[in-house]
Protein backbone atom coordinates (compact mmCIF):
# COMPACT_ATOMS: atom_id res chain seq x y z
CA UNK A 1 0.00 0.00 0.00
CA UNK A 2 1.24 3.47 -0.88
CA UNK A 3 2.68 5.72 1.85
CA UNK A 4 1.55 9.33 1.44
CA UNK A 5 4.53 11.68 1.40
CA UNK A 6 3.17 15.03 0.25
CA UNK A 7 2.76 17.14 3.36
CA UNK A 8 0.49 19.82 1.91
CA UNK A 9 -2.84 19.25 0.23
CA UNK A 10 -2.24 22.47 -1.71
CA UNK A 11 0.69 20.91 -3.55
CA UNK A 12 -1.57 18.17 -4.90
CA UNK A 13 -4.24 20.73 -5.86
CA UNK A 14 -1.63 22.84 -7.67
CA UNK A 15 -0.43 19.84 -9.66
CA UNK A 16 -3.99 18.92 -10.65
CA UNK A 17 -4.71 22.50 -11.72
CA UNK A 18 -1.62 22.50 -13.95
CA UNK A 19 -2.79 19.27 -15.57
CA UNK A 20 -6.26 20.73 -16.05
CA UNK A 21 -4.81 23.84 -17.70
CA UNK A 22 -2.85 21.69 -20.15
CA UNK A 23 -6.04 19.78 -20.91
CA UNK A 24 -4.39 16.60 -22.16
CA UNK A 25 -1.79 14.05 -21.21
CA UNK A 26 1.55 15.47 -20.17
CA UNK A 27 4.90 13.73 -20.36
CA UNK A 28 6.60 13.52 -16.95
CA UNK A 29 9.87 14.86 -18.36
CA UNK A 30 8.10 17.85 -19.93
CA UNK A 31 6.27 18.57 -16.70
CA UNK A 32 9.53 18.25 -14.76
CA UNK A 33 11.21 20.77 -17.09
CA UNK A 34 8.40 23.30 -16.67
CA UNK A 35 8.18 23.16 -12.86
CA UNK A 36 10.60 24.59 -10.36
CA UNK A 37 10.59 21.47 -8.16
CA UNK A 38 13.19 18.89 -7.37
CA UNK A 39 12.58 15.71 -9.32
CA UNK A 40 12.05 13.68 -6.14
CA UNK A 41 9.41 16.18 -4.94
CA UNK A 42 7.59 15.99 -8.27
CA UNK A 43 7.70 12.18 -8.22
CA UNK A 44 6.28 12.14 -4.68
CA UNK A 45 3.46 14.47 -5.78
CA UNK A 46 2.70 12.33 -8.82
CA UNK A 47 2.78 9.07 -6.86
CA UNK A 48 0.56 10.50 -4.10
CA UNK A 49 -1.99 11.93 -6.56
CA UNK A 50 -1.98 8.59 -8.39
CA UNK A 51 -2.51 6.65 -5.14
CA UNK A 52 -5.39 9.00 -4.29
CA UNK A 53 -6.98 8.16 -7.65
CA UNK A 54 -6.76 11.73 -8.94
CA UNK A 55 -4.46 11.08 -11.89
CA UNK A 56 -3.04 8.19 -13.87
CA UNK A 57 0.49 7.66 -15.09
CA UNK A 58 0.79 5.45 -18.16
CA UNK A 59 4.07 5.00 -20.05
CA UNK A 60 5.43 8.25 -18.63
CA UNK A 61 2.33 10.27 -19.52
CA UNK A 62 0.15 11.86 -16.85
CA UNK A 63 -3.55 12.60 -17.17
CA UNK A 64 -6.38 13.46 -14.81
CA UNK A 65 -8.80 10.69 -13.90
CA UNK A 66 -12.54 11.22 -13.78
CA UNK A 67 -12.22 11.61 -10.02
CA UNK A 68 -9.44 14.18 -10.50
CA UNK A 69 -11.70 16.21 -12.81
CA UNK A 70 -14.60 15.87 -10.35
CA UNK A 71 -12.30 17.04 -7.55
CA UNK A 72 -11.29 20.17 -9.47
CA UNK A 73 -14.91 21.05 -10.25
CA UNK A 74 -16.04 20.57 -6.64
CA UNK A 75 -16.33 23.33 -4.07
CA UNK A 76 -14.07 23.22 -1.01
CA UNK A 77 -16.44 20.96 0.96
CA UNK A 78 -16.74 18.60 -1.99
CA UNK A 79 -12.97 18.46 -2.35
CA UNK A 80 -12.58 17.67 1.32
CA UNK A 81 -15.14 14.89 1.09
CA UNK A 82 -13.44 13.33 -1.95
CA UNK A 83 -10.05 13.41 -0.24
CA UNK A 84 -11.53 12.04 2.98
CA UNK A 85 -12.70 8.95 1.08
CA UNK A 86 -9.48 8.57 -0.84
CA UNK A 87 -6.96 9.22 1.92
CA UNK A 88 -8.30 6.26 3.89
CA UNK A 89 -6.91 4.01 1.14
CA UNK A 90 -3.30 5.12 1.61
CA UNK A 91 -0.85 4.86 4.44
CA UNK A 92 -0.47 6.02 7.14
CA UNK A 93 -4.23 6.61 7.21
CA UNK A 94 -5.35 3.09 6.37
CA UNK A 95 -3.51 1.63 9.37
CA UNK A 96 -4.40 4.57 11.57
CA UNK A 97 -8.14 4.15 10.86
CA UNK A 98 -7.89 0.46 11.83
CA UNK A 99 -6.20 1.48 15.07
CA UNK A 100 -8.87 4.06 15.85
CA UNK A 101 -11.70 1.60 15.11
CA UNK A 102 -10.20 -0.92 17.52
CA UNK A 103 -10.51 1.54 20.40
CA UNK A 104 -13.51 1.97 22.67
CA UNK A 105 -13.19 5.74 22.32
CA UNK A 106 -12.01 7.01 18.90
CA UNK A 107 -9.22 9.19 20.20
CA UNK A 108 -5.56 8.99 21.12
CA UNK A 109 -3.00 11.20 22.74
CA UNK A 110 -0.22 12.87 20.82
CA UNK A 111 2.19 10.47 22.52
CA UNK A 112 0.14 7.45 21.37
CA UNK A 113 0.16 8.75 17.79
CA UNK A 114 3.91 9.29 17.97
CA UNK A 115 4.31 5.68 19.23
CA UNK A 116 2.03 4.48 16.40
CA UNK A 117 4.22 6.29 13.86
CA UNK A 118 7.47 4.93 15.31
CA UNK A 119 6.08 1.39 15.37
CA UNK A 120 4.43 1.37 11.95
CA UNK A 121 6.25 3.95 9.83
CA UNK A 122 9.71 4.49 11.27
CA UNK A 123 11.74 7.13 9.52
CA UNK A 124 14.38 9.71 10.20
CA UNK A 125 11.68 12.36 10.46
CA UNK A 126 8.76 11.14 12.58
CA UNK A 127 7.78 14.77 13.19
CA UNK A 128 7.12 15.18 9.46
CA UNK A 129 4.88 12.09 9.50
CA UNK A 130 3.03 13.43 12.54
CA UNK A 131 2.50 16.79 10.80
CA UNK A 132 1.39 15.04 7.60
CA UNK A 133 -1.24 13.05 9.52
CA UNK A 134 -2.52 16.10 11.36
CA UNK A 135 -2.52 18.32 8.26
CA UNK A 136 -4.32 15.89 5.96
CA UNK A 137 -6.56 14.66 8.78
CA UNK A 138 -7.73 18.15 9.63
CA UNK A 139 -8.16 19.22 6.00
CA UNK A 140 -10.27 16.20 5.13
CA UNK A 141 -12.17 16.38 8.41
CA UNK A 142 -11.13 12.83 9.11
CA UNK A 143 -9.35 13.82 12.31
CA UNK A 144 -9.37 16.64 14.80
CA UNK A 145 -6.35 17.62 16.85
CA UNK A 146 -6.65 19.62 20.04
CA UNK A 147 -3.14 21.01 20.42
CA UNK A 148 -3.86 22.30 23.93
CA UNK A 149 -4.85 18.87 25.28
CA UNK A 150 -2.72 17.02 22.69
CA UNK A 151 -5.60 14.70 21.71
CA UNK A 152 -6.34 13.38 18.23
CA UNK A 153 -9.97 12.39 17.59
CA UNK A 154 -11.42 10.38 14.70
CA UNK A 155 -14.37 12.36 13.33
Amino acid sequence: MHLLETRGVGDIVGLLEILEDVGKSVDIARLDDSLDEERSTLMNLLNDADALGLLDIVNGDIHLTGLGKEFLKANIDGRKEILKRQVSNVEPFNSLMRDFRSREVPEMSKEELEDFIRSNFPSEDDVNTFNLIIGWGRYTRLLDYDSDDEVITLL
